[in-house]
């Protein structure tokens, strides 16, 4: 019987082809990987309709969300974002 995947790569797609990696010719990084790329540094995040500005160190990047922590009253705070709720993300050079 044939293989039913026909391009000859694990996945069935691409290489790499894992979450958060490039999906083939034609296309750069995706927002995971530059948003992974910047953990650590300090970001806005805009949210929602409004563009509501979330300002503070990225945590860490996962497949639906990201993870930022900010300093409300002298407390740290880590807000989790949903990825569908981002507008754009700012990152100082």
């Amino acid at each position: 019987m044939a293989d039913s995947i026909g391009t000859g790569y694990p996945s069935g797609g691409y290489p790499g082809g894992g979450m958060g990696e490039s999906y083939g010719p034609g296309y750069g990084m995706t927002l995971f990987d530059r948003l992974k790329s910047t953990v650590g540094r300090n970001v806005t995040v805009y949210v929602g309709e409004e563009s509501t500005p979330v300002m503070g160190k990225l945590h860490s990047v996962g497949s639906n969300y990201v993870e930022v922590h900010r300093m409300n009253n002298n407390v740290n705070e880590a807000m989790l974002i949903p990825m569908h709720a981002i507008m754009a993300v700012s990152v100082p050079m």
